[in-house]
C-alpha cells in the first residue's frame, strides 16, 4: 500500500445522536449492508458515549441519596415538632373556650342578681351598687377571656398551617428519596446491561463487514464517497471514521492520511511500487505491498492509510499505532498486520 503524506487538521467534534432503547435487529439478507453497517456503528458509538456518561453520573446519583435521607429526617423532625405544638395550642384553645363560657355564665348570674336587687322592696342602693359592680366585673372578665380565645384561635390556625406545611415537606422529602434511590437503581441496571448491548450491536456490525465489501464491489461509484477532514472515504464509514479521528485527537494523537483512490490510481501505484505484473503479481511482490487493481478496499473507500505528524505510521511500536490497536475496533476499523498504517472494516 502507498504510504500517504496528506496533511489533516483535526478541528471539529461530532455530537452523538440519541441512544435508542434496544439493540437493533440483524439486517435481513437483502438489506443494503453499507447503510445498515453505518446505522449499527452510529448506534454502537452512541451507546459508548452513553455508557461513559452513565458511569460518570453514578457517583453523583449515589451521593444524592444520603442528602435526600437527611432532608427527610429534618422534615420528619419538623413535622413532629409541629404536631406537638398543635396539640399544645389545641389544649389552650379548648381551655380558653371553657374559660369564656364560665365567664359568660358568671356574667349572666351577675345580671340576674342585679335585676333582683333592683326589684327588691324596699330597694337597697348598697345592694344594687354592689350587684352592678359585680356585673361590670363579670362583663370585663368576659371581654378579657373573649380576647384570650381569639388569641388562642389565631395560634391554633397558625399551628395548623405549620403542621400542614410540615406534612407536605415530609411528603416531598419522601418522594425525593424514593426518586434518588430509583435513579441509582436505574443507572446501575443500565450500566450492568450496557456491555452486552454494545457487544451485541458491535457484533452485528462486524458480521456485516464482508457483506459491505461484497455489495460495494458490485454497486460502488464515486458518489458513494464523502470527505472527512480532507480524506475521501465511503459514506458508510464516514461517521465512525470521523469519531475515531476526533477521539484520537482528544487523546493527543493527531491522525491524517489517505483513503479512496480510483482503479487508475491503483494501477499507477502498482507500477510505481515495482510490482512484477500490474494485474497478476501478489501484493507482497511489490516494493511496497500494493493490492491488485480491483481488489483494494481503497478503491471502495473502505480502507485508509493513516499518518501522524505528516508521516505515515511506520511500525507497530509507534504511539499512533498503539492508540489505534487499542481503540480502532471501537469504530469498526481493523489493521492489516503487515502494514501498521493500513486500516479497513475487514482488516484486508
Amino acid at each position: 500500500m502507498k504510504k500517504p503524506m496528506l496533511a489533516l487538521a483535526v478541528l471539529l467534534a461530532v455530537a452523538g445522536s440519541a441512544v435508542p432503547a434496544q439493540a437493533a435487529d440483524p439486517a435481513p439478507a437483502d438489506a443494503n449492508a453499507g447503510v445498515t453497517w453505518a446505522q449499527l456503528m452510529r448506534r454502537k458509538l452512541d451507546l459508548d458515549t452513553a455508557s461513559v456518561k452513565l458511569n460518570a453520573s453514578l457517583p453523583g446519583l449515589k451521593a444524592a441519596v444520603p442528602a435526600r435521607n437527611a432532608d427527610l429526617v429534618k422534615a420528619q423532625m419538623a413535622a413532629t415538632t409541629a404536631a406537638i405544638a398543635l396539640a399544645g395550642v389545641t389544649v389552650k384553645d379548648e381551655a380558653a373556650k371553657a374559660s369564656l363560657a364560665a365567664a359568660k355564665t358568671a356574667a349572666a348570674g351577675a345580671k340576674t342578681a342585679l335585676t333582683a336587687a333592683q326589684k327588691a322592696k324596699p330597694v337597697s342602693k348598697t345592694k344594687v351598687a354592689a350587684a352592678q359592680k359585680a356585673l361590670d366585673s363579670a362583663n370585663a372578665t368576659v371581654k378579657t377571656r373573649d380576647a384570650a380565645l381569639r388569641t388562642a384561635w389565631n395560634g391554633l390556625v397558625a399551628a395548623r398551617t405549620v403542621q400542614t406545611s410540615s406534612a407536605a415537606r415530609v411528603a416531598t422529602a419522601t418522594t425525593a428519596i424514593v426518586a434518588a434511590n430509583q435513579a441509582v437503581a436505574d443507572a446501575q441496571q443500565k450500566i450492568a446491561g450496557m456491555p452486552a448491548l454494545i457487544a451485541s450491536v458491535a457484533g452485528q456490525a462486524s458480521g456485516l463487514s464482508q457483506d459491505v465489501v461484497d455489495q460495494s464491489r458490485a454497486t460502488f461509484t464515486v458518489a458513494n464517497t464523502t470527505k472527512v477532514y480532507g480524506i475521501t472515504v465511503n459514506k458508510a464509514v464516514a461517521y465512525p471514521f470521523q469519531r475515531m479521528i476526533d477521539d484520537a485527537a482528544k487523546a493527543g494523537v493527531k491522525l491524517s492520511g489517505g483513503g479512496f483512490r480510483t482503479k487508475a490510481q491503483q494501477i499507477a501505484l502498482r507500477t510505481t511500487n515495482g510490482c512484477p505484473d500490474v494485474w497478476t503479481a501478489p501484493a507482497s511482490s511489490c516494493r511496497v505491498p500494493t493490492a491488485i487493481p480491483g481488489r483494494s478496499l481503497h478503491e471502495l473507500g473502505l480502507a485508509v492509510d493513516l499518518s501522524t505528524g505528516g508521516k505515515t505510521i511506520p511500525n507497530h511500536a509507534s504511539p499512533a499505532y498503539k492508540w489505534l490497536a487499542a481503540n480502532a475496533s471501537k469504530y469498526g476499523f481493523v489493521n492489516l498486520p503487515s502494514e501498521a498504517w493500513h486500516w479497513s472494516i475487514t482488516g484486508s
